[in-house]
């Protein structure tokens, strides 16, 4: 049932909400700001009446084996026994009653987590690099900033919830996968080393969804000493400056737009110079890594050699294991079996990826095979091992309010019948449930965003699809056409057979599409699915804006 709620409004009162009289009398007399205000407890309701999502909190998105074993009951208890890992590393329970969410909250705080500001108009989560301080690629481990970060942010929620203008994402990492979260997130902390002293870079304005936009560089080092005065500015020019009034164009983004770019640095510089001068416990310490032996660390690999799904650590003879979640959903005892897997054979925690994914870190090399069967024991396997693709998918509208189309189902249909995906296992398809790009459709090798569409006449329930991400290039992917629902998977497998024969050697999707143009792809579409297809977006719906290109190295 949609209702108008007046979010701002709902923050000028404090965000006040009875989770004891929601435990006694359930959630029917709950006016539209009280359930707004739930959200800031991480509870958001569901399509259906009278059950909610709980979103746990997860900094950084290091899962101690012990909280993977709370979750698990608590799932079972609550939940239908499923839990459900997202692209920003925290995990939802849903199909929670409106009587049970008080006692939900209790039990996920018992077992050392939180749900706080994990959803609605807050700090959503701090993401992190899974390879952080032991991957080739990074320099150093940045999980203690991430966490301190999000700590420090959330310890000032009961204030900064109701004077947010809308939600930040941020991401912490020094990988070439994390410039691209770098562009794609709020505020984001790329970590790098000069001259022996750990820092960040750090970005700004970040976002997809209807109206998507790259970050920029706002400053290109701030040592780590310097950290969080530096995400606390960020979050006081959104304050200053964000649309409180309208959500609608509320992220910040849009101050990025308002101010233009040099005077968003111009306020961020001067915001960050005031926080600097303000007390802040010190980092916690962390090694600068040296050069390592790449000779010996490649040298020293699993009997069935490096993959995708296994790869080296800088300590020779340990790698970081992926595990591939299909669309980041598992019961109970599929992750209370990851967490003992997690203490057999890595170093007790299970990193959530921003793929729906978990990583195993510190496994022995000699223990590699071992995993595997085990995995195979539970129906799991290591990422890239099996004969299907890597498809992200939202929860879609099976269960979100917000959700137009069934992208789970979407997802299952393109895993059990797609024609040319099981060629290329680390393809990725994101499926989102409706424009606003939980699964990132802008950012995968194909996207598909949930939409009421128009193809031969005819209105249905389907999606626009996207293509054409090269976030190197700082492109996102565009809408190339739409289609029903039935047809998803013909309209996949039409691009990707026309990859196959267009691309050069090494080059993805994105860039064969740019390549040859987003236009000559539609039509090569059109002429296989003749009138099952419909090129570029509806023409009686708002096109979505292709992003602003990404300034600054």
């Amino acid at each position: 049932m949609a209702t108008v709620v007046d979010i701002p409004a709902a923050k000028r009162s404090g965000l006040p909400v009875d989770l004891t009289e929601l435990s006694r009398a359930g959630d029917g007399g709950l006016t539209p700001e009280q359930r707004y205000a739930l959200k800031t407890h991480g509870v958001c309701a569901q399509l259906q009446d009278h059950v909610f999502m709980v979103r746990v909190r997860v900094p950084g998105g290091a899962l101690q084996a012990s909280e993977a074993r709370a979750l698990a009951a608590i799932a079972g208890a609550h939940a239908r026994d499923w839990l459900h890992l997202t692209t920003r590393q925290n995990v939802e329970l849903h199909w929670v009653a409106d009587r049970d969410v008080a006692g939900v909250l209790a039990a996920v705080d018992a077992a050392g987590l939180s749900t706080r500001s994990s959803c609605g108009h807050t700090l959503r989560n701090v993401m992190c690099a899974d390879e952080a301080g032991v991957g080739l690629d990074e320099p150093f481990d940045c999980l203690p900033d991430a966490r301190a970060v999000s700590a420090a942010i959330v310890a000032r929620s009961e204030v900064l919830n109701c004077t947010l203008p809308s939600r930040v994402n941020l991401a912490f990492g020094g990988s070439p996968r994390c410039r691209h979260d770098a562009r794609l997130n709020d505020g984001a902390f790329v970590s790098v080393v000069r001259d022996r002293v750990a820092g960040y870079e750090v970005w700004a304005g970040g976002s997809l969804g209807k109206a998507p936009r790259l970050g920029i560089v706002v400053r290109d080092f701030v040592p780590r000493e310097q950290v969080l005065a530096a995400a606390e500015a960020l979050i006081e020019v959104f304050v200053a400056h964000g649309d409180f009034e309208h959500p609608a164009k509320g992220r910040l983004k849009f101050v990025l737009d308002l101010l233009g770019e040099d005077r968003f640095r111009a306020e961020w510089e001067r915001a960050f110079a005031a926080d600097c001068d303000r007390p802040h416990p010190a980092p916690e310490p962390v090694d600068v890594t040296d050069e390592v032996d790449r000779a010996a660390v490649l040298g020293t690999a699993p009997a069935s050699g490096w993959r995708a799904g296994v790869r080296p650590q800088r300590t020779v003879g340990r790698a970081l294991v992926t595990v591939d979640v299909p669309m980041g959903d598992l019961d109970g005892a599929t992750i209370v079996a990851l967490a003992g897997m997690a203490e057999r054979y890595g170093d007790g925690a299970l990193r959530i990826t921003r793929d729906q994914d978990v990583v195993l870190r510190d496994v022995p090399v000699d223990a590699v095979e071992d995993l595997r069967a085990e995995l195979a024991l539970h129906h799991l396997a290591i990422l890239g091992e099996k004969r299907t693709a890597r498809v992200r998918a939202c929860t879609g509208a099976a269960v979100c309010a917000l959700g137009i189309a069934n992208a789970p189902g979407a997802g299952e249909a393109l895993v059990a019948t797609s024609r040319t995906l099981p060629r290329h296992p680390l393809l990725r398809v994101h499926v989102s449930g409706c424009p606003n790009s939980c699964a990132q459709h802008q950012a995968g090798d194909i996207g598909l965003a949930g939409a009421k569409v128009r193809v031969d006449g005819v209105t249905r329930q389907g999606y626009h699809v996207y293509v054409g991400a090269d976030l190197d290039a700082g492109h996102v992917g565009e809408v190339v056409g739409r289609v029903a629902e039935r047809d998803a998977v013909a309209a996949v497998d039409a691009i990707v057979g026309a990859w196959e024969a267009l691309r050069y050697d090494g080059e993805t999707i994105g860039r064969t599409a740019r390549r040859v143009g987003l236009d000559a792809v539609a039509a090569h579409v059109a002429g296989a699915l003749r009138h099952r297809w419909a090129s570029g977006p509806d023409p009686d719906v708002e096109a979505p804006a292709p992003a602003l290109a990404v300034t600054g190295t």
